[in-house]
């Protein structure tokens, strides 16, 4: 009965800390503290990846710059940030290895395709976009690792 209820001490001290640490995992570049951040965000399954794309306003990305004391410049032109992490289902291990372009179609039909530059650091790939008006736009992305390719896609909204 003492071991049972010291291991259910042990656990209900330990809670806080890994609460604080996954929530520093899974928020975009461990933004746990400070101002939360609007940001949304969309995960989608494909072939055993678990691809997760965030979509930031370039004003609320300056201020979690700024927060996290990083150097970056918002790309002039631009309204969003899209960042996406890749993440094998299985292992739960980050794929950091990709190349991956993405593709921005807005509410016209017109498009932006860049490559998605890899960030060490949140261990996560992003690029600037421009969605200058309200509406749907799509946003997907075609990721290249090793042999395999994959490609996923969400819809974005602008209001």
């Amino acid at each position: 009965m003492k071991r049972r209820i010291s291991a259910v001490g042990v656990s209900v001290l330990c809670l806080p800390t890994f609460v604080s640490v996954s929530l520093a995992q899974h928020s975009h570049g461990g933004m746990s503290m400070g101002t939360p951040m609007k940001m949304e965000t969309k995960e989608v399954l494909v072939e055993g990846v678990k691809v997760t794309f965030q979509m930031m306003a370039n004003d609320e990305h300056k201020k979690m710059l700024k927060e996290m004391k990083m150097k970056e410049d918002i790309e002039p032109g631009t309204t969003h940030n899209i960042t996406v992490t890749l993440k094998d289902e299985k292992s739960q291990k980050e794929i950091t290895n990709a190349q991956i372009n993405m593709k921005v179609v807005d509410p016209k039909g017109k498009d932006q395709i860049k490559p998605l530059k890899y960030e060490a650091m949140m261990k996560s790939y992003d690029a600037f976009f421009n969605l200058p008006e309200k509406g749907k736009y799509q946003v997907m992305i075609l990721a290249k690792t090793g042999e395999k390719k994959i490609t996923a896609g969400i819809y974005y909204e602008v209001k």
